[in-house]
């Protein structure tokens, strides 16, 4: 068993990878959501055990020394406890290692294994890992947990700047007619029905996103401002887990991960950047370059006693599926 596996698991997809301790990457499986919040615990674990099966299967191995699952919904001690007990059963991994999804997305990213990250998908949250080994993971529950960001919140922030701008309360604004072609909606008052009867989908209004940078990029005020108090509360966050982790005097690495952070334009990460110099001028932004389950790939590998370095990251890169690279980087 001198194979290892590395599992990101979301609310949209479950990846697994596996390879040998050099990382030479042997096999890949993909499954559905396993967010044990959204889908529940039993689906979840059976998604999990899904993408291990066809990972383990094109790999041509039985069984792996440790496993490192990187998993959405990691969030509180009770998760924890559910979930060790929901994949303490499952076969093809000796030893099963438990960790937030966030710490997946952080290691994708890093040249080492310390450093910070913020995740700004459909929702976001925030991590970081000290030299010495210390973590730090936020709660990521939303407004519950102080969060604000991610592309379900911004998608309501740009309706909120459209319906302010029809009635008089905001400015004219591109996003206006971005919104309305988007969402098939002939005016603002037809809009307005549509989602007060709930007749848009959560995936359509999400594709409100791009748009925002498309219209920022154009030099639309309302964007732009947008676009920069997302980028502030990035900056804020990542400066605080810099803060809490005593790192501000160092070069440490802020990753920047997520669908928002793929949108075109250079607004979001200057204004991080901006941000997070404030308390830490020698800090440097990463947008990574491969999908986070590489990142659970390489915590597995150290998991087991690897040393990651340069050769073992050659290793990884050459043989590491053309769909787990992000396109463009």
């Amino acid at each position: 068993m001198n194979c290892v596996m590395g599992v990101d698991g979301g609310a949209s997809k479950t990846v697994c990878l596996v390879a040998k301790q050099d990382g030479h990457v042997l096999g890949q499986g993909r499954a559905g959501p396993s967010n044990h919040q959204v889908c529940g615990l039993k689906e979840a674990r059976a998604q999990i055990s899904l993408a291990m099966q066809q990972a383990l299967q094109e790999a041509a191995v039985p069984e792996v020394a440790v496993g490192v699952f990187c998993l959405a919904g990691a969030d509180l001690p009770e998760d924890y406890e559910l979930l060790g007990g929901a994949l303490s059963g499952l076969a093809g991994c000796h030893q099963a290692i438990i960790k937030n999804d966030t710490l997946a997305a952080l290691r994708s990213g890093l040249s080492r294994p310390w450093g910070v990250v913020v995740v700004c998908g459909t929702g976001t949250n925030a991590a970081g890992r000290a030299p010495d080994g210390r973590e730090i993971v936020l709660p990521g529950l939303g407004h519950v947990s102080g969060d604000w960001g991610g592309g379900s919140v911004i998608s309501l922030e740009v309706i909120r700047r459209v319906m302010r701008a029809w009635d008089g309360r905001g400015e004219p604004t591109l996003l206006t007619q971005l919104a309305l072609e988007h969402l098939g909606a002939a005016s603002e008052e037809a809009l307005l029905r549509l989602l007060y009867h709930q007749q848009v989908p959560q995936e359509k209004l999400l594709g409100l996103v791009p748009l925002l940078f498309e219209a920022a990029n154009a030099g639309d005020a309302a964007a732009t401002r947008l676009v920069t108090e997302v980028g502030t509360e990035v900056g804020i966050t990542a400066r605080t887990l810099i803060s809490r982790l005593g790192l501000h005097h160092s070069d440490v690495e802020v990753v920047l991960a997520g669908g928002v952070f793929k949108a075109k334009g250079s607004l979001l990460t200057d204004t991080v950047e901006e941000v997070v110099h404030q308390l830490a001028p020698r800090a440097v932004m990463v947008l990574p370059e491969v999908e986070p389950v590489v990142g659970a790939l390489l915590l597995a590998l150290e998991a087991s006693g690897v040393e990651v370095d340069g050769t073992i990251g050659q290793s990884i890169g050459a043989t590491l599926p053309c769909s787990l690279r992000i396109a463009g980087r």
